[in-house]
């Protein structure tokens, strides 16, 4: 008869996220990994494998339950520019808290780690594609509710959102302050709403 795991798996990948994001693939050592997630070591080979598969189990935790919430505003109803400026507002109060930033950084460490790892950098890519199609789709739903003209390249803003709500990582990552964070979000946001239509005409 099958033995009942004695601890969660999920709340174990969290604690793993927080440990690959902080440390790194490589910085994250085998012990510390089992400190941190307080589980054996016997464990951890049972349930996740290698330390690689743990760290790939916890990336797609992680990086596919953000894919989630941001495709679930496709259901949102409303102008798109505010749903844009909470999916940013959103990403930067994450990436300020204690908590969630531990875990949110394993997508820097994700990618970091792409370069040597041709399954996860196929992942990180398709992951990558999949954050383009969520604002693809809510630009054209822009253009549906003349927001947005119909002749902007909503392929290339798109890019452009994924591409700049990545860059946001690295940055606080790499230390940068709310303020710079907020500054930059601002910066990303004006440029969107330069293509949007102003409805009074003007």
């Amino acid at each position: 008869m099958a033995r009942t795991k004695a601890f969660d798996t999920t709340a174990v990948l969290h604690r793993a996220m927080k440990a690959f994001g902080v440390h790194g693939y490589e910085g994250a050592t085998l012990p510390d990994l089992l400190k941190e997630l307080g589980i054996a070591r016997q464990s951890l080979y049972d349930t996740y494998g290698t330390k690689r598969e743990l760290f790939i189990a916890a990336v797609k935790l992680y990086m596919d339950s953000k894919a989630n919430m941001l495709e679930a505003m496709l259901t949102e109803q409303g102008a798109i520019l505010p749903l844009l400026e909470q999916v940013f507002a959103t990403m930067v109060d994450t990436l300020l808290h204690p908590e969630l930033s531990s875990e949110c950084f394993i997508i820097a460490s994700a990618v970091e780690e792409a370069g040597r790892d041709a399954e996860l950098q196929d992942y990180v890519q398709q992951n990558q594609q999949r954050i383009e199609q969520v604002f693809q789709s809510l630009l054209e739903r822009a253009i549906q509710q003349q927001e947005l003209a119909a002749d902007e390249d909503v392929t290339a803003l798109a890019q452009f959102l994924a591409h700049e709500r990545l860059a946001l990582v690295f940055s606080a990552r790499a230390g940068m302050d709310e303020a710079r964070l907020r500054t930059v979000t601002r910066l990303v946001l004006s440029l969107v709403s330069r293509h949007m239509i102003d409805p009074s005409g003007a």
